[in-house]
């Protein structure tokens, strides 16, 4: 595993991405429409919206519908959900992938933000509290539902060592199975239009493994 990548790697990574290859994105493609729109009135000396409902318009600012789908999901496995790219730090990791994103565009490469191209959103913790793993980052828990994976020397110590290589690894896995359709997809015309602004997280099947496994996939 590779830690602490530039953009400049970064990008040419992604550039070079073939038939059948994907990556996994830890991190929001969007921000909800809803902050947006207020933000886009701030700046413009308009009312803010919302005032009217400020518990459902500040809900609608702070999470996508991608992350309250997700935290639906996860909530009752982890007792939490995604966090907020609108109203937490996550927003500066979210700014970096929009700047990666423009020029992934600019080399011929756009990205789909519903996930529909070789780079997807994905939700590593969410992935790993589908397949049973929430709060272990683990390589043997993890080959416990995965018995098939192989590492080259000295990767899997570098995975047991450094949580974000681990997540990395997992990103990875989650970006293979959509690759071969085994993620959570956007659901009628609602969702596709939130997620073709907001982002949309990839959530794994939960018999993906099965899918992945040598000769399944």
């Amino acid at each position: 595993p590779v830690t602490g990548c530039r953009d400049e790697y970064l990008l040419d990574l992604l550039s070079g991405l073939g038939d059948g290859e994907g990556a996994g994105i830890d991190c929001p493609f969007g921000w909800p429409i809803a902050f947006a729109e207020a933000v886009a009135a701030h700046a413009g000396h308009r009312p803010w919206p919302g005032r009217d409902d400020r518990e459902e318009h500040y809900r609608d600012m702070r999470l996508r519908l991608t992350d309250r789908i997700t935290d639906a999901a996860l909530r009752p496995l982890t007792g939490r959900g995604p966090l907020s790219v609108s109203m937490d730090k996550l927003g500066a990791t979210a700014a970096r992938w929009a700047h990666l994103a423009h020029h992934l565009a600019e080399r011929g490469h756009p990205v789909d933000r519903t996930g529909a191209g070789r780079v997807v959103e994905v939700y590593p913790a969410g992935s790993r509290a589908v397949w049973g793993l929430a709060g272990s980052r683990s390589v043997g828990a993890l080959m416990g539902v995965m018995p098939w994976l192989r590492f080259e020397p000295g990767a899997r110590a570098a995975y047991e060592g450094n949580e974000h290589a681990f997540d990395a690894l997992i990103a990875a896995l989650t970006a293979r199975c959509a690759v071969l359709g085994l993620t959570s997809r956007p659901g009628g015309a609602e969702e596709e239009r939130a997620a073709a602004v907001e982002g949309w997280i990839h959530l794994p099947a939960v018999d993906a493994p099965v899918g992945l496994a040598p000769g399944r996939a």
